[in-house]
């Protein structure tokens, strides 16, 4: 049977965080901590949020969650929610602040360690705490989704955190609170969210109507990507691609693949996300064009379609010329990824939740090809 999940819900558009005092009232909620990083503290938009609420009494601000979610900014976080009493955990920032919060609301509420829900998932029970989402950057989905990744300790491969119960009850999507994102980034985490709508659109689940979600945030993240890391301040380019990357947190739902498996594996160092799966997916679609199947080719047709490509175009080399126009690499290797043993990544692979909705599974020998292929 197929049972399409629902999302939570949204409130979108320029100005949007100035909602956020209202929705914690109606849900009796007076205590909020804000988690956010320092750099957003540092740019002015953690105070934006801050000054959206009438008294700042009751609201307390922590910035120590790190580039990459660890259980130790968690567990940080954890001790300031419990010291200041606070009713609510609100996360302001990126994939890596969202997926902490995801952490922080169960782990202000579970008696045991947090680690010991990463690694039993299942243990997570409904008792957690009220959780609010806003995004500053256009590419995780993470908003919406009910699941994440964080490190033990910096460096180490990624737990995952993936229950119902962790699914935000609100995601707040301003996308004026993106315009200070720097060019880079924009690029990066805006082919992180084509990657997601990539991805889920290629899944084996059966879900029509996100699967078109999927393929409308293809077209849009090709049609505004340009404009929006040209010019941080084109606010008509941020609303699109911030509306793009939800799009890929609801394609999400339909399940991932390949590329976010070599995301995963190599998210054994301190390299961006959205960067790790911009250089993978070369490669992955590459194995795809040479390994095809009639329900895979129909759906590879549809994505040349939306990306306004000829029907036997090369969607890996297309990837590759946008990545380059963007000044985005192609490479892990590129990137700054360190030596590491190519079989032990290729074990790592082979384990990676990722790969049951993949439309065609790599086997070892295949992965260890597409792994040497994306390092390049």
């Amino acid at each position: 049977m197929t049972i399409l999940p629902s999302f939570p819900p949204v409130h979108f558009d320029h100005g949007a965080v100035g909602a956020l005092p209202d929705a914690l009232a109606e849900r009796g909620l007076k205590r909020p901590l804000i988690i956010t990083d320092t750099g957003l503290v540092e740019v002015g938009v953690a105070d934006r949020v801050v000054s959206a609420f009438p008294s700042t009494e009751g609201v307390t601000v922590f910035d120590g969650i790190p580039p990459n979610p660890t259980i130790g900014g968690i567990e940080a976080a954890c001790e300031v929610y419990k010291a200041q009493g606070c009713d609510a955990v609100v996360a302001l920032g990126g994939g890596s602040v969202l997926d902490s919060g995801k952490a922080l609301r169960v782990a202000v509420t579970h008696p045991e360690s947090i680690v010991e829900y990463l690694k039993d998932p299942g243990k997570i029970t409904a008792d957690v705490a009220p959780y609010i989402t806003i995004p500053t950057t256009s590419g995780t989905g993470a908003e919406i989704t009910f699941g994440g990744g964080i490190h033990p300790e910096p460096g180490a491969h990624q737990l995952g955190i993936r229950s119902p119960h962790v699914k935000p009850d609100l995601a707040i999507c301003d996308p004026d609170l993106t315009v200070s994102l720097p060019p880079r980034l924009t690029a990066a985490t805006g082919m992180d969210a084509f990657g997601h709508c990539i991805e889920g659109f290629l899944s084996t689940n059966i879900n029509p109507p996100a699967e078109a979600i999927a393929l409308d945030g293809i077209a849009r993240v090709l049609a505004y990507i340009d404009r929006a890391t040209a010019n941080g301040s084109d606010r008509e380019a941020r609303w699109h691609m911030m509306m793009a990357a939800l799009q890929g947190g609801m394609a999400i739902y339909m399940g991932l693949g390949p590329i976010h498996t070599l995301g995963h594996i190599f998210a054994d160092s301190d390299l961006h996300h959205g960067a790790l799966i911009t250089a993978a997916a070369p490669a992955v679609m590459r194995f795809y064009a040479d390994n095809p199947d009639a329900g895979l080719t129909d759906r590879l047709l549809r994505i040349r379609d939306v990306m306004g490509l000829q029907p036997d175009a090369d969607i890996a080399q297309a990837i590759t010329d946008i990545n380059t126009r963007l000044g985005l690499s192609s490479s892990i290797r590129e990137l700054g990824y360190p030596d590491r043993n190519l079989d032990n990544l290729t074990n790592a692979a082979m384990t990676v939740h990722f790969n049951a909705t993949a439309p065609r599974k790599p086997t070892r020998d295949e992965y260890r090809d597409i792994i040497a292929d994306a390092l390049g």
